[in-house]
This record gives structure tokens, sequence and C-alpha cells, in this order.
């Protein structure tokens, strides 16, 4: 017996509207993406395209220095790299633009120079576009918008219409936008603190994960959530769970790792400032409350109106990462445990940038914001260990979700 299939037409886009305004910050970059903490690595069409490239003497010589062949054991989008060991790219002249764009123009870079910050996928409905919160120009453009991300969508040209065929076993994927709307209304649902948007999103999709197949009757139910919804979370966290939180978040700073010296000094910085003490017999730390409570304040006098910023990078984030994922109920928890996940190290991060000693400002949020990007974002390996981790310890349920949102 043939199998059921669905085919509709990809015809349109959908993209944030601040998608349109990224441009990049260059000689005011503080992070740049050409500098230290990066990684630049391409595929074998790229590296060879690259190898090809001459021009004048200036240029050779720097495209000389620059490329390298990156080990074969390595994902084949990663079959060469530009050389950062000096700490920039060797193709970034002293007035911070690059020398190969300058002699040869935008389409001769490699396809991550060409895109980064940009991501696009095509998704059930859209061809999706969205921007990394590992660039500051991206979180600039977060910080100046107070009422929240809005969304364009325009037709598609021919050249880039697709059709997607779905079996019968992935129709479901068939109601991503209107999942994905709902995440999105109840993640700028301002009624409720962000922690607790998240915390209804997890209630809403335990009910998908658990197995709910009437999914139109499942978006009734979920659009009619928020508004029976009580307090959701303990508005002041307990010393035990807040403990807690930050057990999981120091751990996670001490295994993030973002290459330069930077991170490093930053990294050795924030855990100084925790004022953690190791009982050398027991090999214990102890992780007092107060440099965390006290930096918690002043992130309230200094920043804490701005609380629209971490509403709209958690929004950017969601749709950066394609969630949530409905290939499988499985895999559609594991999503949703991910973007707690990565809430919780943000919301830590926002937090010790007003640690004791530090400016406390948007300069300083933006550093942390970058390089956390950079070490979770785009490491695969190490934020899918984190979320694993979560599955291995029993700790993916909501209740543990609480206690990650609750910083």
């Amino acid at each position: 017996m043939a199998e059921h299939q669905e085919s509709f037409l990809i015809d349109k886009d959908l993209r944030p509207a601040c998608y349109d305004d990224f441009h990049c910050l260059m000689s005011e970059c503080r992070y740049s993406c050409c500098k230290v903490s990066w990684r630049i690595t391409f595929n074998k069409k790229d590296y060879l395209a690259l190898k090809r490239q001459n021009g004048s003497p200036d240029l050779e010589a720097r495209m000389e220095r620059a490329l390298r062949r990156v080990r074969k054991d390595l994902p084949a989008e990663h079959y060469g790299e530009f050389d950062m060991h000096s700490g920039e790219c060797p193709l970034l002249r002293e007035d911070c633009l690059c020398a190969l764009q300058v002699e040869k123009g935008h389409e001769v870079l490699p396809k991550v120079c060409q895109t980064f910050p940009r991501a696009e996928s095509y998704t059930p409905g859209y061809l999706e576009k969205s921007l990394t919160p590992a660039c500051e120009g991206v979180l600039e453009l977060l910080w100046n918008l107070p009422e929240g991300l809005e969304f364009r969508s325009e037709p598609l040209p021919k050249e880039l219409q697709r059709t997607l065929h779905l079996q019968e076993q992935g129709l479901h994927l068939m109601y991503f936008p209107l999942i994905r709307e709902w995440c999105v209304d109840v993640l700028q649902d301002r009624r409720f603190p962000l922690p607790d948007r998240l915390l209804l999103l997890g209630l809403g999709l335990r009910r998908l994960a658990d197995g709910e197949k009437d999914y139109a009757a499942w978006l009734l139910w979920a659009r009619a959530l928020p508004e029976s919804a009580e307090h959701l979370l303990d508005r002041e966290a307990d010393e035990h769970t807040l403990a807690r939180f930050l057990s999981n978040n120091i751990q996670v700073l001490i295994e993030l790792n973002v290459p330069g010296p930077d991170f490093s000094e930053l990294k050795s910085d924030l855990l100084r400032s925790l004022n953690l003490t190791i009982n050398r017999e027991t090999n214990r730390t102890t992780i007092p409350l107060a440099p965390y409570q006290e930096a918690r304040k002043r992130w309230e006098s200094r920043i804490g109106e701005r609380g629209y910023f971490m509403e709209n990078l958690m929004v950017m984030l969601a749709l950066h990462l394609y969630f949530p994922d409905l290939t499988s109920p499985k895999a559609l928890w594991k999503s949703y445990a991910n973007l707690c996940s990565l809430y919780s190290v943000y919301r830590f991060m926002e937090v010790m940038s007003c640690r004791e000693g530090a400016a406390g400002d948007k300069a300083e949020l933006f550093r942390l914001i970058v390089y956390t990007s950079r070490g979770l974002i785009h490491n695969n390996s190490f934020q899918n260990k984190l979320r694993d981790e979560l599955f291995q310890h029993d700790s993916a349920t909501l209740a543990h979700m609480a206690i990650l949102l609750s910083g």
C-alpha cells in the first residue's frame, strides 16, 4: 500500500524586521568575527576557490598566510580555515576592511563570511531568516527594539522557491508555522515575566511531547493556556533553588571554551567574583549566594528596565535554532530543554555583567553575550552535551526547567 504524501510549495520568506537593518560595525566592532575568539572554517569548494584567487602582491601575500587545511578527521564543512593564530584573520587590513573583499568583491568570500551573522533555512511554510547573537551588531539591533521583534514576509523569486514533500508520519510538520507562531506569541506575552513565559511554553509543548495527535485541538487549548495561567514561578527563588541555578551555570562557565586570551581572562574574572571556595579534603566547592544576589540588585537598578532585550534575544534564538523541533516527540522536548538551558546561561551572564568591579553597562553585557554565543550557539557539540546531560540525569522535567529559569 502506497504511503500517503503531502506536498506544498514554499514560496515566501519569514524574517525579523530588524534582519533588513543589519550592517557590519566594521572598525567600531569590539568583538570582530575576523579577530580573536573565533574559528573561520569553510568547505572544500570554498577552500579551492580561495586558493585560485590572485591579485596585488599585498593580497597574494595575505592569502598565502591566511589559508590552511584543517585536519582530515573533521566534518566536510570544516575542510579549510583562515589561520587566526596571530589573533586576527590575515586578510583584515588596518582599516578593519577585508583585503580580499576590497580587491575582488563580496562574491569571492567563503559562504561563512558572506552570510555571518545571517542564517537561513527552508522550514515547513517559509524560507526562514535569522541573525545569530554572536555578533555585537545584532545585539545592538535587539537593544534598540523596546516594542519587541516584528516580522516580515514577502514572496520568493521563482529560483528560491522549493517544494516540500512530507510522508504520512511527518504530516504534523505542516503545523510547524502555527506552533512556531504560538511559541513566539508566548515569548512576547509581557503579562508574564520572561521565565514564566518559558515555563508556559513547556506546559504547552509537554502535551505534544506526550503524543497529542489532534493538532487543531491542541492549538485551541494552547492559545487559551496563558489566559488561565496563574503565578507559575516564585518571583524570588529560595536559596536552595538559587544554589542549584548557580551550580549549573558555574559548571557551564568552567567548561565553556572560546579561543583567545580575552575570554580566558574574562572567565577567570567571573569565577573570582563569585568568591567560590574549595574544601581541599572533600574537593567540594562552596558557592556563596551573596555575590550573585548583589550583582542581580545592580542589574535591576542599571539594566533592569531593558528587560525586553532578553525577550528579543530569546525570540531571535528560537528562530535561529528553528525551535520547536517537531520531527519526533523526543526531539520536541529536547529542543525545549535546550532553549531553557540556553536561557539559563544567558540570564546568568546578564546578571554577571553587573558583578562587583565590572562596568555593569551595555558594553559589558554585550561582551558576555557575544562570547557565550560563540561558545554555545556556534559549538553544537557542547550545546548538545549540556542538553543531553539533562536527560541522562533525569533533569529534563518541567520542575528542573523551573530551576534553570529561576535566576
